[in-house]
Parts: structure tokens; C-alpha cells; sequence
């Protein structure tokens, strides 16, 4: 389930945050929260697990044109790399019924985990 970080959440959101490698310092954690703090346009959201209901993803959206640009995405070391793919295909279908109106789309860097969600999501 996703769930957009609330004012009370942004430490979960930063600790998730904390396993993106281009994001190797606290400074630099909280300046990417203040980035997605200071628009409208962009959310940080959660990814809660629906048995253990731990948050256990972080993903950063801005909404550009007629599409939802998915920015960032970190899983918590209680997701196993072998899972990740799985977990991943539920969050990029979440978040595509969330936005349902846009087209999901990702950077240089996510593009990659959004075409292998558009190639799976008939299954």
C-alpha cells in the first residue's frame, strides 16, 4: 500500500533514503526531502508491506504534464534482492492506480525498473 510521508514520517522516508547510493550523507538525504517538500508537483511516498505492514520502500513522483515521473526508488534491507523485482511490479501497479490519468514514466536511472513493470504488467 502506498502511503504519502506525512509530516510525522519523514525519518522513515530519510532512513529508506539513506540506501540510495547517490545519496551517501545525511546533508544530502535531507536536502532531497526538501526538494520533494517544496512543490506540489513532487510526492515521497511509502511502501507499506501488507503482512509485516513495515514501510519498506521509498519512492519520489513529479507529476510532469500528462505524466507521473517516478524519481527515485529505494527498498530497506528487509526486502531481499531477489524480491525486489516483485515488490517493485505491486509498488509501479499502486502507483500507476494512483495517478491513473498519467502515464508512468522514469529517469535515466528508473526507466529501466518501469519498462520491466510495463513488460510484466499483463501477466
Amino acid at each position: 500500500m502506498l502511503v504519502i510521508v506525512s509530516d510525522e514520517q519523514p525519518k522513515i522516508a530519510m532512513g529508506l533514503m539513506s540506501y540510495i547510493p547517490s545519496l551517501p550523507t545525511y546533508a544530502e538525504v535531507t536536502r532531497e526531502l526538501q526538494w520533494y517538500q517544496v512543490s506540489d508537483a513532487r510526492t515521497l511516498m511509502l511502501w507499506k508491506d501488507p503482512i509485516t505492514k513495515h514501510f519498506t520502500a521509498v519512492l519520489g513522483v513529479e507529476e510532469v504534464y500528462d505524466a507521473v515521473l517516478l524519481r527515485l526508488v529505494a527498498f530497506g534491507p528487509e526486502v531481499p534482492v531477489v524480491e525486489r523485482q516483485k515488490v517493485g511490479h505491486d509498488i509501479y501497479t499502486a502507483l500507476s492506480n494512483w495517478f491513473p490519468e498519467l502515464t508512468l514514466m522514469g529517469t535515466i536511472t528508473t526507466q529501466k525498473l518501469v519498462n520491466e513493470w510495463k513488460m510484466t504488467k499483463h501477466d
